[in-house]
């Protein structure tokens, strides 16, 4: 495999586990996280379940780069409709964008109505339908201590991923695991916020050495056996795994932590990330498993 393409399906891999643990933690406290963040009072909220179709493929009845005599050059875009499609400005703006991101130019969109009856067709965009851009909140610009205010564990752990300030390090941490100790959490729960805050170290610098230094410094009990590859080896990545291979004594050990961390509900991209494994190798254990 390229090693460009390598790289992409790595860092893919690493974004679904970060994905996974943000889409699971944000239910817990989106509400309290809006208020804070936006100054919103939300009297009631509805889940909205339907998925959004992330990978738009459509083909142009006309596509064309022109290069004028005088002027820019531009992509000209033709659609030819019989149908007097109420929902076609949707459409022309989904090509838009897929455009766009494609080609950076400017671009003339153009639909030809070939029916006979007055077309009911929308040209224009209302300005609520209009994309203009969206708000960026860069976490890290936050103070980690606004994140310690809270009795909620999932935010808590977003502490680790702000603004430290004047403080150290370590004395960050020990605030945010303190904090943790403080919610007398059950030790399941506990090493599952653990293994997350692990998790957001590499986000941050790869602070996990310090994270387990102040554990070994409080009297809380760790399990680390449970995730020993992944604080020992987790900067080698998954794909560095795969080309050095994993020693035979080493590789037995690595089974038996994935057969541990796959019972436990982890999913095949955290588990293959945590013992080194490859992601094929995971998903054999896996189908063994319920075999």
């Amino acid at each position: 495999m390229p090693k460009k393409k390598k790289n992409e399906k790595e860092q893919a891999e690493k974004g679904n586990v970060y994905d996974k643990i943000l889409k699971e933690n944000i239910a817990e406290f989106f509400l309290p996280l809006i208020e804070k963040e936006l100054g919103i009072h939300i009297q009631k909220t509805e889940e909205l379940k339907d998925k959004l179709q992330t990978t738009l493929e459509r083909e142009a009845d006309f596509l064309q780069e022109i290069i004028p005599k005088d002027g820019t050059p531009f992509i000209l875009h033709l659609e030819f409709q019989t149908d007097d499609e109420v929902d076609m400005i949707y459409r022309m703006q989904e090509y838009h964008a897929i455009l766009w991101k494609k080609y950076r130019k400017p671009i003339r969109q153009i639909v030809f109505y070939l029916g006979r009856n007055p077309s009911k067709m929308r040209s224009q965009l209302e300005e609520m339908e209009i994309f203009r851009g969206f708000e960026l909140r860069i976490l890290y610009e936050a103070d980690y201590e606004r994140f310690l205010d809270s009795q909620i564990p999932e935010e808590i752990l977003f502490a680790l991923l702000a603004n430290f300030g004047e403080a150290r390090t370590d004395q960050a941490v020990k605030k945010i695991l303190d904090k943790l100790m403080q919610l007398k959490i059950e030790p399941i729960a506990l090493q599952k916020y653990l293994r997350q805050l692990f998790m957001f170290a590499r986000l941050r610098g790869n602070i996990k050495d310090i994270i387990y230094q102040e554990l070994n410094n409080m009297a809380i009990t760790y399990d680390i056996e449970q995730d020993s590859f992944y604080l020992q080896g987790i900067e080698k990545g998954i794909e560095k795994g795969r080309e050095e291979g994993i020693e035979k004594g080493e590789f037995k050990k690595a089974v038996a932590t994935a057969e541990k961390c796959l019972r436990k509900g982890m999913s095949l991209v955290e588990t293959a990330e945590l013992t080194d494994l490859p992601l094929a190798e995971v998903k054999k254990i896996a189908q063994r498993l319920k075999g």
